[in-house]
């Protein structure tokens, strides 16, 4: 099987907007106790395990129902770690937890995550910005100190680079800067998630201890601003909008000038010189195509194992010398929030020239759109070896060299749309992964008319003894490339998108703290400097419209403004936080019928947050996975992944050769499709087993309205009518949803 690798390059490139560290503790324990695990081990001058439980506990009121998971120390010396630390986590049953991270010398809380609760409890979605923040300061004043606190802006005086957008979360964060001798530093303060009942759900400490650079001698704003005219070079690329929802009316992908972590963007205080995120001294990229071959911009159409059986032997032709197939070797799936699972088989190749052995065999995975995502050799002795430290090494450029020989290789009809992803790591960079057995990663990224696709990128992995490249990894959140569109004929040029960002903006004199090189790098104490950027509303400029689009606004729309009073208020609330329905154009149409289409996707997104274990598709044959073809949904069609899923998991039969998506949806169709879910899928054609008080009920329907109205799911509109052709809303569907979430959590 291949096996998939967290690229170094595909880190290094991640956009600088979107960045949210998230560290999360390794489980273990032996018969049910914690456990203690780590590198290094606590010494003298840091807190014991005992200690340390105590004072997380004296910074968090632990509930007396959540059991201690595990503890671990984390030295200085490990990864994403430059000082001792100590992660506690602890867990409530399989349905919540709660994480804390306290530093293992001072004791001070710098880190607390809570998930899982209050996701179905009452309370206001729409909490105000002022209650956040009467909630924020309460826990700040319990964690910090006086004399922190007096070197903190207003809660949100600052916008902080870097806040995550959480699409249908119903949550508000708040930011206290720190700010000293009147300079503000955006990377160092506290930052809260509140909930929509108003609890603090997640802390993090940024505090620099060191002593901040001295900001006597720096340029004036006004030569840091023709600089920044001059120099800054946001990059043009087609942005992934999927973080938006509906609430925009945006195409999935839009072009959109951005800023990434290698463009030109502050402007050094002290020389003038334009820096990156990571604190270097950067110029405009140009990003140059491998080649001048292209593939069609279009949605591939759908293949079989076989078909995909075809390509690989066709791909393997393209490898020097001769190969034996060997057939396949298994294969994989992934899906989207709402899609159809994305196929993938794997087929084996022996060379004909080699000894026969198993490590010489050449697989390649092909996926159900035909393009290729997985390329291995010698997995068997790359299994062998893994962490083991490297006695020579051939240089970076050498690398490259033979991962670009490969690409060429195996892309050979497509190289206008790729690009390689220039890096430059240290020579500190190269010998940790030196030490530590790690390959090399060249990382590369897809075009589309020249443009780049944001975060489509894949990874070849280089062997640094013998410098051969012996993985190509494409798979990504669409596990291919994904369809983009076509770029518009106009588009601003980056001059008027800076100059839409700088009406949002303000030129400040700030401290910048810059980003931390990614893994495998040994963690160092990163030094802040002082900057002039443009602090303001964070967003990004849509190329084809010059028009500012901005992340508050957008997530205000996320916010409906048509639920309050209204009879489904409640269900409607969880639907929006759990992400069974979202809000566009600040509105949520409770009252508005849905589609069969809409049902089913509605459903659909409710399987994604609960567990119905006998829904999962286990398929016997490669056949049985076959996507069913209606006549009436096409791949095109806005329902399609979400019915194609629905298929999968039983909740819509296969019969027929129609489906009628755009049909508005009725109460029987509710409660064939609820009945479905529950698994009773095998009786509903048992209309002779079940009984209804209704006399509206036509005697096919029967199993499912008597179903779905024993559970509660849904009710008749009277003793004896059901009104099975009346219209189901999006505020009834809401209801369901509820119904089947405290159903559910009633049996766990």
């Amino acid at each position: 099987m291949l096996r998939g690798t967290k690229s170094w390059g595909l880190a290094m490139a991640m956009s600088s907007s979107l960045l949210l560290t998230t560290l999360f503790a390794n489980a273990g324990t032996i018969g049910g106790a914690p456990l203690v695990y780590a590198a290094e081990q606590p010494t003298a001058k840091t807190l014991t395990q005992e200690e340390a439980l105590k004072q997380a506990q004296k910074w968090v009121a632990v509930p007396a129902d959540y059991r201690l998971l595990r503890a671990r120390y984390v030295g200085a010396n490990e990864a994403y770690s430059t000082a001792p630390i100590w992660r506690v986590v602890w867990e409530k049953a399989n349905e919540a937890s709660l994480s804390v991270t306290i530093d293992a010398v001072s004791g001070k809380l710098l880190d607390y995550s809570k998930y899982g609760e209050n996701e179905s409890g009452g309370g206001s979605a729409q909490i105000s910005r002022e209650q956040a923040e009467k909630a924020a300061t309460a826990f700040l004043e319990r964690v910090t100190t006086a004399d922190e606190r007096a070197r903190l802006s207003k809660a949100n005086e600052y916008v902080p680079p870097n806040q995550p957008m959480f699409r249908g979360e119903q949550r508000e964060f708040v930011t206290f800067t720190r700010v000293e001798n009147e300079i503000p530093f955006l990377e160092n303060g506290f930052r809260f998630i509140v909930d929509h009942n108003g609890e603090v759900m997640s802390f993090s400490r940024e505090w620099y201890e060191g002593k901040l650079p001295d900001a006597a001698k720096v340029i004036d704003s006004a030569e840091a601003a023709k600089k920044w005219d001059e120099q800054a070079a946001p990059t043009l690329l087609f942005s992934d909008m999927s973080v938006f929802g509906r609430s925009q009316r945006l195409a999935p992908f839009q072009l959109a000038y951005k800023y990434e972590a290698d463009d030109p963007q502050f402007v050094d205080a002290a020389t003038g010189q334009l820096l990156n995120a990571l604190g270097k001294e950067a110029s405009a990229k140009n990003i140059e195509p491998l080649g001048n071959t292209h593939a069609k911009a279009e949605e591939k159409p759908l293949i079989s194992k076989e078909e995909a059986q075809r390509i690989a032997e066709q791909y393997i032709k393209k490898l020097p010398g001769s190969y034996r197939s060997e057939g396949s070797n298994g294969g994989g799936t992934s899906s989207g929030v709402d899609g159809v699972e994305v196929r993938r088989w794997s087929f084996s190749f022996t060379p004909l020239q080699g000894n026969g052995s198993g490590e010489e065999q050449t697989e390649l995975s092909i996926n159900d759109r035909g393009e290729l995502v997985e390329y291995s050799v010698n997995e068997n002795a790359r299994f062998q070896r893994s962490g083991q430290k490297w006695e020579k090494a051939v240089t970076w450029e050498q690398a490259e060299a033979s991962a670009l020989k490969l690409v060429r290789t195996l892309y050979a009809d497509r190289l206008g749309d790729i690009y390689l992803v220039k890096q430059s790591p240290s020579k500190e960079t190269l010998q940790s992964m030196q030490e530590k057995g790690l390959p090399y990663e060249i990382t590369f990224g897809w075009l589309q008319d020249g443009i780049p696709i944001e975060y489509a990128q894949f990874a070849v992995e280089v062997n640094p003894e013998t410098g051969v490249a012996e993985t190509l990894d494409n798979r990504s959140r669409w596990d291919g490339t994904p369809f983009v569109g076509a770029v518009g004929k106009d588009i601003v040029d980056r001059a008027a998108a800076k100059k839409a960002e700088q009406k949002q903006k303000t030129l400040q004199l700030t401290y910048y703290l810059p980003q931390e090189e990614p893994f495998p790098v040994p963690p160092q104490p990163r030094e802040p400097i002082l900057v002039y950027r443009y602090v303001g509303d964070a967003g990004v400029v849509l190329a084809e419209t010059g028009e500012w689009l901005s992340f508050a606004e957008a997530k205000k729309q996320q916010k409906p403004s048509d639920i309050e009073g209204h009879p489904q208020q409640a269900a409607l609330e969880l639907a929006l936080r759990m992400n069974w329905l979202s809000a566009e154009d600040g509105k949520l149409e409770p009252d508005k019928a849905v589609t069969r289409g809409e049902l089913i996707q509605m459903i659909g997104r409710l399987t994604n947050r609960i567990e119905f274990n006998y829904l999962r598709p286990r398929f016997s044959s490669d056949e049985q996975q076959k996507p069913y073809p209606f006549a009436d949904v096409d791949v095109k069609h806005p329902n399609y992944a979400a019915i194609q899923k629905g298929l999968q998991y039983g909740l819509i039969p296969k019969t027929g050769q129609t489906f009628a998506p755009d049909r508005t949806a009725t109460r029987a169709d509710a409660a064939d499709i609820v009945a479905r879910l529950l698994g009773y899928g095998d009786v509903l054609d048992k209309p002779e087993f079940f009984t209804v008080p209704y006399q509206d009920v036509p005697k096919k329907q029967v199993p499912a309205v008597a179903l779905a109205t024993a559970h509660g799911l849904l009710k008749g509109k009277s003793a004896a009518s059901f009104a099975p052709e009346g219209t189901v809303s999006r505020g009834d569907v809401a209801e369901v949803m509820q119904a089947l979430y405290e159903l559910k959590k009633t049996k766990q």
